[in-house]
């Protein structure tokens, strides 16, 4: 199967940008430097719920105990449609086709009334990612905790998110956040994630356990961006499932995730799924419509939510 990556730099950078950054706090203390070993996209209904976080009511943006995840929701029915989702991360990461330094600022690891996490595209990894660039099972070499990377060019500047440590987990926001995703074997795609929040436990000198980051994505860089991207994943599928197409059912081979796309997406039975039929559909509107607010007091949703999990290893930059 093509592979489908869907890698977030969400615990990823963590950014004040044009919101408070958690308030008016000024974390203090020595830094801490990671490298993201791991990232999580939800690929069960369970790990929707897992993986979000509250990101605030509709009109208000004040937390309301709800867990908004409604673009995990799409990742994990992707999931369902036998599309690797999930695999596609893990070789993402190993190979360093996406580097996530974090830095997190603190006193304590164990309570702080004023840490911080700031996260940086790496580059430049050393020992390179893979000893044998054929073989995956050989990659993975600058996740091991030992790893010196440099700061890309293009990363974020943004400020730090903020918050407090209590109990060894790190609550900060809301503020702005750089996320990033590859679909396939394309480029990797930057979106603006705001009213970001993140939640960071087992965060140590060798390592953070567990950290989850939510945040809205708008409609526009979803439509001009994920979908786009998602389609040109979609194509080498159906090529694959589907090799000589012709009416009714596009010769697809039975069960087949090409068979599958196309009977959900194809509206005008060409045997080809575009962009505008992606946006046009009732599921995928349905799956992406707006759950959450941007601006403050908003009339009704105008961008939707997302949420995941990652951890990560020491790591110098």
């Amino acid at each position: 199967m093509n592979r489908l990556s869907f890698v977030l730099v969400s615990l990823l950078v963590a950014c004040g940008g044009g919101g408070d950054g958690g308030g008016t706090i000024t974390p203090t203390g020595p830094h801490h430097q990671y490298v993201v070993s791991k990232a999580n996209v939800p690929t069960t209904a369970t790990q929707v719920t897992q993986f979000g976080l509250d990101l605030g009511a509709p009109k208000t943006n004040k937390q309301d105990g709800q867990v908004d995840n409604a673009l995990g929701t799409t990742l994990s029915t992707l999931s369902l449609m036998h599309i690797n989702v999930q695999g596609g991360i893990d070789t993402a990461v190993n190979d360093g086709s996406i580097i996530l330094l974090v830095d997190v600022q603190t006193e304590s690891f164990d309570s702080s009334n004023a840490a911080g996490m700031k996260v940086s595209l790496g580059d430049n990894p050393t020992p390179a990612p893979c000893t044998n660039d054929a073989d995956p099972l050989t990659c993975g070499q600058h996740l091991k905790g030992t790893g010196m990377f440099s700061i890309a060019a293009n990363s974020p500047t943004d400020a730090a998110l903020t918050g407090t440590i209590t109990g060894g987990t790190f609550d900060g926001g809301p503020g702005d956040v750089t996320l990033q995703i590859s679909l396939g074997e394309g480029d990797p795609i930057t979106l603006a994630l705001h009213g970001a929040r993140a939640e960071v436990s087992g965060i140590t000198d060798t390592g953070i356990a567990t950290a989850k980051i939510g945040g809205a994505v708008s409609q526009s860089d979803i439509n001009g961006q994920v979908i786009p991207a998602v389609a040109a994943q979609i194509t080498p599928i159906i090529t694959r499932d589907c090799p000589t197409p012709a009416a009714p059912d596009c010769m697809c081979v039975s069960g087949s995730t090409g068979a599958t796309v196309l009977s959900l997406l194809d509206t005008d039975h060409d045997c080809t799924v575009t962009v505008t039929e992606i946006q046009n559909n009732s599921l995928i509107k349905s799956l992406l419509g707006p759950d959450v607010c941007i601006e403050d007091s908003c009339d009704k949703p105008d961008a939707l939510s997302i949420g995941i999990s990652a951890t990560a290893v020491a790591a110098t930059f």
